[in-house]
């Protein structure tokens, strides 16, 4: 599927809540037994964060924070729409071209509840490395390159 990142602006903040609502609010209740969305500014780091289109269309957000000695994915969100269709495949490969480019190793965390997201980025050569009530967190090291336009 044929995407375009661009920058996440101020502007962008009612779908970046929207995204977020739709992709996480199921799996927070089941862990807390309720959604409580964050307000903006403090939810969206704006400055790591790509708006993901499809068709000229937002379709969801990456966020990516390079920390000490490794690359962090936040955020991989996309709108059910396309989801399944080969599009968070692409973005985490990019991703993960990026992190080799940088020489870092990758790492997530995925809430105990979206065994959907576990599944996929176990598929993809992440695997667990910690582990507490409420999350899983996944890497991947810098030695399993796969290659993709960068960032």
């Amino acid at each position: 599927m044929e995407y375009a990142l661009r920058p996440a602006r101020t502007d962008d903040a009612a779908f970046l809540r929207a995204v977020e609502a739709e992709v996480m609010q199921s799996h927070a209740t089941a862990l807390w037994g309720r959604y409580l969305p964050a307000e903006y500014p403090t939810l969206f780091d704006l400055a790591n964060t790509r708006i993901v289109m499809v068709g000229g269309q937002d379709v969801g957000n990456l966020t990516i924070e390079r920390e000490a000695g490794l690359l962090r994915l936040r955020k991989l969100y996309l709108v059910a729409a396309v989801q399944g269709r080969g599009l968070g495949k692409a973005l985490l490969a990019q991703v993960a071209h990026e992190a080799d480019r940088q020489g870092l190793p990758l790492r997530l965390s995925v809430l105990r509840p979206n065994a959907r997201a576990l599944a996929f980025y176990l598929r993809e050569g992440l695997q667990v490395v910690e582990e507490t009530e409420e999350r899983l967190f996944l890497m991947r090291s810098t030695a399993e390159a796969r290659p993709q336009r960068p960032l």
